[in-house]
């Protein structure tokens, strides 16, 4: 069932002295994100990310089209008190410390909370060890952290993130992917926009990619990238250097590293022939990795041919 519903999306901004140049950011988008489901944005930057998710929250107001959220227009006191928003990059009052400003945000939003409840959802975004130091002594990344913090403290149906894992580092990153797989089991429906391409790939049920305002894409992971195989890896070891020449007439590349070797080929008749022989000349396979088109290098590919195109 679908709870959030944009149609026809348009936002134009009017720049210059005069104001008389249009500028569109967001050019009539049409999005349909189910309840539960993890949604990833995608796109470069002046794709029209982030006005998209302004828009959803009600802190940008979209020139033409219509936006609905459980069913409500985004202003609604009801859609405001389920929606959870973290922004790309949150700025806080800086003399605060992390325990003080997510109980403030509780306050904004009407909600009693315990103690209890905020120490709980500091540990869970690994911030509790910090929630007396001041905010102008955050790195950015313990910015994102608390920022993700203020999200969940109502305990909202729907997380709005704009670049969430940004400033994190590879375990930072890592932690922000477990919670959202986690927050997705609880039921909640997450958007959420990237730079970081392999997070989408592991995270999202569907993505929508945006170039130059417009939805020019959207699907599942397998649906936009395809599982069509595009190469093999075969890594061996204990091949005598004479017989190497007679994989690498078969390999599209014969790599060596240490004392294993790793014979890369597009054909999976090749890929038979280079086992047979591995085997034949006393060798050891060791793996044999079928390699499909990454969202990363699909990304890159497609929207390079957008970018350009006539």
């Amino acid at each position: 069932m679908a709870i959030i519903f944009c149609e026809n999306l348009t936002k134009i901004y009017r720049s210059g002295f005069w104001k008389l140049k249009k500028v569109v950011a967001v050019n009539k988008l049409s999005l349909i994100i189910n309840e539960g489901e993890i949604y990833g944005l995608l796109g470069p930057n002046g794709a029209g990310k982030t006005t998209t998710l302004k828009m959803l929250v009600g802190l940008s107001y979209p020139t033409e089209g219509k936006i609905t959220i459980m069913g409500k227009e985004p202003k609604s006191l009801e859609v405001k008190r389920n929606v959870g928003f973290l922004p790309e990059q949150p700025y806080f009052y800086e003399y605060l410390n992390g325990y003080e400003l997510v109980y403030l945000t509780a306050q904004m939003y009407g909600k009693e909370v315990t103690n209890r409840k905020i120490y709980e959802i500091l540990e869970l975004v690994g911030m509790l060890e910090a929630k007396d130091t001041y905010l102008k002594n955050y790195s950015r990344g313990m910015l994102q952290r608390i920022g993700l913090a203020c999200a969940l403290i109502t305990n909202p149906k729907i997380l709005i993130l704009d670049e969430p894992m940004g400033g994190l580092d590879p375990i930072g990153r890592k932690e922000i992917r477990d919670l959202i797989l986690q927050l997705k089991k609880e039921g909640k429906t997450i958007i959420f926009s990237s730079h970081i391409l392999s997070d989408a790939e592991m995270l999202c049920d569907r993505i929508g990619i945006l170039i130059k305002g417009e939805k020019v894409k959207e699907g599942t992971i397998s649906e936009i990238v395809g599982e069509k195989v595009n190469e093999y890896e075969i890594i061996f070891s204990n091949v005598a250097e004479v017989y190497l020449p007679e994989i690498k007439r078969l390999a599209k590349d014969l790599i060596k590293s240490g004392d294993k070797l790793m014979a890369i080929c597009e054909d999976e008749r090749k890929k038979e022939e280079i086992v047979f022989l591995i085997k034949n000349f006393g060798g050891t396979l060791l793996a044999l990795i079928p390699r499909r088109k990454s969202l990363e290098e699909y990304f890159f590919s497609f929207v390079k041919e957008k970018s350009y195109a006539p």
